[in-house]
């Protein structure tokens, strides 16, 4: 029987209850943190000085924002989970897209059905964008929540989220990468939960834009590359804010969009969000009156 999701725009209704990425884990509980980012350097704005240019840069492109949530009925074996990694994999038995539409903003919702348990993943878009049917086709989905270990600002202050979502095929291979936050460090990494996608490395480099007035979060863009295969033609882009940027993977091309991607002139932690999806994945939905 298909799972009866109804709610009002934006929300869903009760008792079902949506979560951000792994579960809704509370941060608060997560206080061993994996990742390493660099500690602040008191000179790093005169480093990175250099990397300033005159020219102003696209700082937010929110059509390359996509939002990750999770339910399962019942919710059981979701709340005894303490880990920082989720993972299902189910064969989507059901796919609702162009649902729940909140302003410009709608999801495509991959529902499944295993015995008693019922759930989806929801993946929020904006308008016309939609997920392509992938109704009767076997996935794994992983999802990734910590808080990294560095701050963005001054002592105190809540540290970036580490995360990441990945959407894969059958046979293991990369559909859909999310990435909501992924800290960035001096030393130019970008970091993501270990071993959510081996086959890439991520790295930021200078895009040519100027300070924000009164901080200290340079604009940058991203370099992504295959990390197990030599360079060649396709394996390694940069992708900035605003702008696709194709990249090809084991001979499957693939989409990069940066939402916003940051560096922080005095050391501390960054930030890039973006997404990485196989061509073809994302169409475009009817949107109506």
């Amino acid at each position: 029987m298909p799972m009866s999701l109804r709610p009002r725009p934006g929300r869903c209704r009760a008792p079902a209850r949506w979560t951000r990425g792994a579960a809704g884990l509370l941060l608060t509980g997560l206080m061993g943190c994996q990742m390493k980012c660099s500690e602040p350097v008191p000179d790093a704005g005169h480093a990175l000085a250099s990397l300033q240019r005159e020219s102003p840069c696209v700082q937010v492109w929110r059509a390359a924002q996509v939002d990750v949530a999770f339910k399962e009925e019942p919710e059981d074996a979701v709340q005894q989970r303490t880990d920082t990694r989720l993972e299902r994999r189910f064969t989507v038995a059901r796919q609702l897209r162009g649902a729940y539409r909140h302003q410009d903003r709608w999801a495509s919702v991959l529902e499944y059905e295993a015995g008693p348990v019922r759930g989806g993943v929801s993946y929020s878009l904006q308008v016309p964008d939609v997920l392509s049917d992938l109704t009767g086709q076997v996935v794994e989905w992983t999802s990734h929540r910590e808080p990294a270990s560095c701050p963005t600002k001054e002592d105190g202050e809540v540290p970036v989220l580490l995360s990441g979502d990945t959407l894969r095929d059958a046979e293991g291979r990369l559909l859909l990468l999310t990435v909501p936050s992924a800290p960035t460090t001096i030393a130019g990494d970008v970091l993501l939960p270990p071993g959510l996608v081996p086959e890439l490395s991520f790295q930021w480099e200078d895009a040519g834009c100027t300070l924000a007035d009164g901080t200290h979060a340079l604009d940058v863009q991203l370099r992504v590359t295959h990390a197990n295969r030599s360079q060649g033609p396709g394996t390694t882009v940069t992708a900035e804010v605003g702008q696709p940027a194709p990249l090809t993977l084991d001979g499957v091309r693939y989409v990069v969009r940066v939402a916003r991607a940051t560096a922080d002139m005095q050391g501390r932690c960054g930030q890039a969000v973006f997404t990485l999806m196989r061509e073809g994945l994302l169409e475009q939905g009817q949107s109506g009156p």
